[in-house]
């Protein structure tokens, strides 16, 4: 029997708590339809959850950032790592590593059904106006995140919202929106009298290849991502994720 204040092994309670407390790892997250909503929820969020119940190692928590200072903030270490993210949207030669690829997505064009609106309207942009996200790379404009860039050079206005975006090129008052085929799939869902005002792109502007960025010397590694994201692919359960928040059939 272990005496009153000492943990089995003769370790005080204090000191047996903190040996077995998980670490905590501070999670970026900046507004990104569907996998950060405006109130923070979404699919990141959800994947913590998962996380956080599945293994007892590590206490995932979201931080809030944005598009433009998520670099910044995790060279600083206010954040440890940042799901559903790309090398190629800004990250190449900074101190970050970067997962597998452990989901597909795309960014697609909306325009306002018409006479004589078919896919062939999507095929040049130059003489359209284009809603799109403030803070996003886009193909399109040769993965360039800079606003007055886009204005400029590919007539793009850049918005705080995708939702903003598809509404407002469904009244007519845009040409077209550039949106995340995954935000766009769960909206019309939730919203079935605007499917038939859109007119949806086979072409893609690029594809999302999402995988998780730790911060170089961070607390958890690369590695342990991977056996991770492997577990959880095997069980069915990231599968089961998606279903879930809508962006998988």
């Amino acid at each position: 029997m272990a005496l009153a204040g000492m943990a089995a092994g003769g370790l005080p309670c204090s000191a047996a708590a903190s040996a077995t407390a998980p670490v905590t790892v501070k999670v970026g997250a900046y507004e990104f339809p569907p996998y950060v909503t405006e109130s923070g929820g979404g699919v990141t969020q959800a994947l913590l959850d998962l996380l956080n119940g599945e293994q007892t190692d590590f206490r995932f928590e979201l931080v809030r950032t944005s598009p433009q200072r998520r670099y910044e903030d995790m060279e600083r270490g206010r954040f440890d790592m940042i799901a559903f993210e790309s090398l190629a949207w800004g990250w190449k030669g900074r101190s970050v590593e970067a997962s597998r690829v452990f989901l597909r997505d795309a960014e697609v064009f909306v325009a306002k059904t018409g006479p004589g609106v078919d896919q062939s309207y999507f095929d040049r942009l130059d003489d359209k106006t284009i809603l799109g996200r403030l803070g996003y790379h886009y193909a399109f404009a040769g993965m360039t995140a800079d606003p007055e860039i886009l204005e400029k050079r590919f007539n793009t206005r850049l918005t705080v919202t995708h939702e903003g975006n598809v509404r407002s090129v469904a009244a007519g008052r845009a040409a077209l929106a550039i949106v995340t085929r995954s935000f766009l799939t769960k909206f019309l869902k939730a919203n079935p009298d605007t499917a038939p005002l859109l007119l949806v792109s086979d072409r893609t502007d690029q594809i999302y290849e999402h995988t998780v960025l730790v911060r170089s010397g961070g607390p958890v590694g690369v590695a342990w991502m991977n056996d991770t994201l492997d577990r959880l692919e095997r069980s069915g359960a990231l599968q089961a994720l998606w279903v879930r928040q809508g962006i998988a059939p």
